[in-house]
């Protein structure tokens, strides 16, 4: 699986921008040892938004493009993301991920997951942000506004989340979450598709983990889904012979 140069240039960038900071400097709260990776494929209508907000907040992105053939690329990079753009056909959610976590500067200490077709709130990072001393894996829990997701995303989110329910994680399927680096360790997602919450949340379950489940929105628009429901559920179930 090939990728374009652009993610040295994210490596390489990141580095010169902390050499101009004097020895032991920090930004506020210590937001420069955190990073918000957006996995992203064909999300041009929002993804200058987000990436926005998520700069807004005081927060380093990258974007992972998956081979969008739209302007996700140029509109991410214009709202002030680091971009890596995956080359070739779409190689899915997991492996853009798995590409981005086996690049992370060593400066990083925290993780921020969050997904590109705008159903999370970036004005939300922190209160995750403020959450991160009490726990190793922070995620949203979207089910307390459960009615405003689509009908089957929401039982099917159900269910799997029961399946995992040892994970601590109330919302399993969530992709907007905080991770601790020293709790992920070498940790890489071995899928392609959507597996990667569900191996975050058995990794969670192989291991002392403190699980913090923070409520938030579930905004869902007239987005077209990417999940493929009989690929993916058998996907799902190949995670858990896996476990």
């Amino acid at each position: 699986m090939s990728v374009l140069s652009s993610i040295e240039s994210i490596r390489s960038g990141r580095s010169e921008r902390e050499t101009l900071l004097p020895p032991g400097a920090e930004s506020p709260d210590d937001k420069a040892s955190a990073l918000v990776i957006i996995p992203a494929r064909n999300e041009a209508v929002a993804i200058g938004r987000v990436v926005r907000g998520c700069r807004n907040a005081g927060f380093s992105v990258w974007v992972m493009d998956d081979a969008s053939r739209d302007a996700t690329a140029q509109l991410a990079a214009q709202a002030g993301a680091e971009v890596a753009t995956l080359t070739g056909p779409h190689h899915g959610k997991t492996a853009a991920l798995h590409h981005a976590l086996s690049r992370l500067p060593g400066s990083v200490e925290w993780l921020f997951f969050f997904d590109g077709d705008g159903q999370h709130h970036p004005a939300d990072l922190d209160r995750f942000w403020s959450q991160r001393h009490e726990a190793d894996l922070i995620v949203g829990n979207r089910f307390p506004d459960s009615t405003q997701m689509p009908t089957l995303r929401r039982w099917t989110n159900r269910a799997m989340s029961m399946v995992l329910r040892r994970s601590g994680v109330i919302d399993s399927q969530c992709g907007f979450r905080l991770v601790r680096r020293a709790w992920l360790g070498s940790w890489l997602p071995a899928g392609h598709h959507f597996q990667f919450e569900t191996e975050m949340a058995l990794l969670a379950s192989s291991r002392p983990t403190r699980v913090v489940n923070l409520p938030i929105a579930a905004i869902y628009a007239r987005e077209e889904s990417k999940i493929v429901p009989w690929r993916d559920a058998l996907n799902f179930a190949r995670c858990l012979i896996k476990s």
